[in-house]
């Protein structure tokens, strides 16, 4: 079980992501008052990570930082998991015996009167949430080779065209040159949500951050044994190679 839990966990650093495919009859959609309804996430069933939901898994997320709460950095409705992007304010969020139902009601703004077209039409009809692990309240079931999932720490629920992972952000980049852009994009990006932290927790997390990606990129001490091992390996046979060229007599 450890080791299961230890391959998930470093598996699964940085925020997680879990669709959810619904039909028009399972949400509510009031164009009118602009609020919709449904459910983001459901319970007991095991899903593509391997994991199962357990009724609760949710509801300290939802005590501390959920529409009723008093909290600063409530639980948001977002466009496509884009932080930059809300579109709602979530003004219903409890557990039931199904799963996590919601309630939101969508800004009248360009991208909330899209949300609103596109799932009346059917265009749209995925959520995901926006979440991450607490390790210690994770069980491995190895009768259902499945992980008892029994809380998480919920950020937001998005609506989605299409189910995310995390390693789709970066997909496709194919040169050293792009790339390289794209972490530059990043640092900006992790400099600019640093803003207004104390130059102590800045300088914290910059290191943090500079640690995983050193650790990135280290090979196993065995892996490079084994490179260098091939290298000479195959500089022997290119040595015999050409010791065979100079040696052949032509007639």
């Amino acid at each position: 079980m450890k080791n299961k839990l230890k391959t998930k966990k470093r598996e699964s650093i940085g925020m997680q992501y879990k669709a959810l495919s619904f039909e028009i009859k399972d949400i509510t959609i009031n164009s009118e008052s602009r609020r919709i309804s449904g459910y983001a996430a459901v319970f007991g069933n095991k899903d593509k990570a391997g994991d199962i939901l357990i009724k609760g898994c949710f509801s300290k997320s939802i005590q501390e930082r959920g529409p009723q709460s008093n909290a600063n950095d409530k639980i948001i409705h977002l466009w496509m998991h884009n932080m930059n992007e809300p579109v709602g304010k979530i003004v219903t969020l409890i557990e039931d015996d199904k799963g996590l139902y919601f309630e939101a009601d969508i800004d009248e703004i360009d991208l909330g009167d899209r949300e609103i077209k596109q799932l009346e039409s059917g265009t749209l009809n995925q959520f995901s949430i926006g979440y991450s692990y607490v390790w210690d309240k994770i069980d491995y079931d190895s009768e259902k080779d499945a992980f008892i999932v029994k809380e998480v720490v919920l950020y937001e629920i998005s609506v989605v065209s299409i189910g995310c992972n995390g390693e789709t952000y970066y997909a496709g980049l194919k040169t050293a040159e792009e790339i390289e852009d794209k972490e530059i994009e990043l640092q900006n990006e992790i400099e600019g949500s640093l803003q207004g932290l104390s130059m102590k927790k800045k300088t914290e997390i910059l290191g943090l951050f500079s640690k995983f990606k050193a650790l990135m990129s280290v090979k196993p001490e065995e892996d490079m044994k084994n490179n260098l091992r091939s290298l000479s390996q195959e500089q022997a046979a290119n040595n015999q190679r050409k010791s065979l060229f100079h040696n052949v007599k032509f007639k």
